[in-house]
């Protein structure tokens, strides 16, 4: 008797029928967690790195959270870094852009405007977080490459 195997063309064909609409949901779901578990929680991104010299008096000092605090008053400058990163996905759905609304962030962590004396207080260029970090965020899209195939039954 010759090896033979049976496939369920029927089983195939509709596991191939919901892999675009998994891929994209899980993809998404990858980005979002690589962003958020792997990225944010770096110091210097999210995490602010500690204090300095220019976040303590004397007046004129930034106070975090709060803005630029003189004698008598602050001025509520703060857009709170830390709480402005975002990680939403393209407009394809497979990507996720990952970024931060507040007006200075780009000069806090972006890889061309980044200003030096930020970076030698340990805010760190979101590029390069992920590329130190990128074999973990591969094993974040392999957990959900690996679901998306068990989601549609292959």
């Amino acid at each position: 008797m010759p090896w033979s195997i049976s496939l369920n063309a029927v089983a195939v064909r509709e596991a191939f029928r919901k892999f675009p609409q998994a891929l994209k949901r899980n993809m998404q779901a990858a980005g979002k967690e690589a962003a958020s578990d792997v990225i944010f929680p770096t110091p210097g991104v999210k995490r602010y790195p500690p204090s300095t010299a220019a976040n303590q008096p004397p007046v004129p000092y930034y106070k975090r959270g709060k803005g630029t605090q003189y004698k008598k008053r602050n001025l509520g400058n703060s857009e709170r870094y830390g709480t402005k990163w975002t990680a939403k996905p393209d407009s394809d759905g497979y990507k996720t852009e990952v970024g931060n609304t507040a007006s200075y962030g780009k000069y806090l962590g972006d890889e061309d405007l980044q200003a030096q004396h930020m970076a030698a207080i340990g805010w760190r260029k979101l590029k390069e977080v992920a590329e130190e970090k990128w074999a973990e965020i591969q094993l974040r899209y392999q957990k959900w490459y690996e679901k998306t195939f068990k989601d549609v039954g292959l």
